[in-house]
């Protein structure tokens, strides 16, 4: 049998469709938890990939903004704060915060209706994360633990897209 593929069966046991693919009995309430489980994990995906698109087109729209907050703040920091502390510059110190505030004030207002769209998703998603997805996987039967050392697909998978990445 050609690698990662099983073979998959179906019988009839006591008036219920048992499936075996690759091993495993599949009842008809197990198969129909496992297409609610797939539908979850999707709609999931949905949220943080609308979320992560959002985000993207709020960094091209704010990109003035932010550059307006990053100029100002290069004013009190670093060698500019000493210099404002060793003169005693207080009105300097405060001028540079009111211009902050103005330019954050800016920026939030630019942002606000992508923020507005991202917030109900990331609220959702977080939801899924901790609460509807280990709930589901309790109700597969393999409830969520801590793991403490990466499995050796993950480490294989994550070492590819290093060197697929490496050749980039």
């Amino acid at each position: 049998m050609p690698k990662g593929k099983s073979q998959t069966t179906a019988q009839v046991v006591e008036g219920q469709v048992v499936v075996t693919a690759g091993g495993v009995q599949v009842d008809s309430k197990m198969a129909t938890l496992l297409v609610g489980f797939k539908d979850l994990v999707g709609e999931r995906m949905g949220y943080f990939l609308g979320r992560r698109l959002t985000q993207q087109d709020m960094t091209k729209e704010t990109e003035a903004e932010r550059k307006a907050v990053a100029e100002v703040r290069k004013e009190i920091t670093g060698d500019n704060l000493k210099t404002i502390i060793s003169k005693a510059d207080v009105k300097t110190y405060e001028s540079a915060l009111a211009k902050i505030k103005e330019a954050r004030e800016a920026l939030n207002k630019v942002a606000k209706p992508y923020r507005e769209k991202i917030s109900p998703l990331a609220k959702a998603q977080r939801y899924l994360d901790n609460v509807a997805i280990p709930d589901a996987l309790k109700e597969l039967g393999t409830p969520v633990q801590p793991r403490f050392s990466l499995s050796s697909w993950i480490e294989k998978a994550i070492e590819t897209a290093k060197k697929t990445k490496k050749k980039e």
